[in-house]
């Protein structure tokens, strides 16, 4: 039996062990995608070990959608350079020890170029956006590992952290190839920029702050 049969593959079973918190595996790279095949519930993969997400709550969720929604205005299906891809797509980060993550939500440069483990499972390389909402069992993890290993991407130009408990969207933007600049907007009337499109706090957080 592998690694990856004896780890719950469910969203109830990774509760029960974990509750609202990440959980972590030792795990080798080969056993990650076939955990990643097989789980309900989102996991991640850095430095030998899978880390699970916990359940997404429902404002996680509403969040996660708006903000996706927000970005195809930005770039529609009709941009045939990037592609707008949810949770279910991961990325693989060979500058980071081959690393994959799963974030919120991503922007890719077209035409792709894949990470193949195998015929069917690939993950993505060349991400120009990706955007993670902060929640209290994921923070310190989302900026604490990502985030270094996101500014690693030679591809990636904007990495957007969007909190869920308060107004807060922290953008980090590439400046040079090791240079990123982070602005923090925590009014909802402040608005930023992405490839010269507005995007507004109040737009983002749409009835969930007076």
């Amino acid at each position: 039996m592998t690694t990856a049969t004896q780890l719950p593959l469910t969203n109830l079973e990774l509760a029960t062990i974990g509750g609202a918190e990440l959980v972590r595996f030792p795990i080798s790279f080969e056993e990650y995608w076939e955990l990643l095949e097989k789980a309900e519930y989102r996991v991640d993969y850095n430095d030998h070990e899978a880390i699970a997400m916990s359940y997404e709550n429902e404002t996680h969720s509403e969040m996660v959608t708006e903000f996706s929604h927000l970005l195809k205005g930005i770039f529609p299906r009709t941009n045939t350079q990037y592609k707008v891809h949810n949770s279910n797509r991961p990325i693989y980060i060979v500058e980071c020890e081959s690393a994959v993550y799963n974030p919120d939500g991503s922007v890719v440069t077209q035409p792709p170029v894949y990470f193949e483990y195998r015929p069917g499972m690939t993950a993505e390389t060349t991400p120009f956006l990706v955007f993670e909402v902060l929640s209290k069992s994921t923070r310190r993890y989302d900026l604490g590992e990502k985030l270094p290993c996101y500014k690693k991407i030679p591809s990636l130009q904007y990495i957007l952290y969007i909190d869920l408990d308060r107004p807060s969207v922290a953008v980090f933007e590439r400046q040079s190839t090791q240079s990123w600049i982070e602005v923090e907007y925590t009014k909802l009337e402040d608005s930023f920029e992405i490839q010269g499109n507005a995007l507004r706090l109040k737009d983002i957080y749409l009835n969930l702050f007076a």
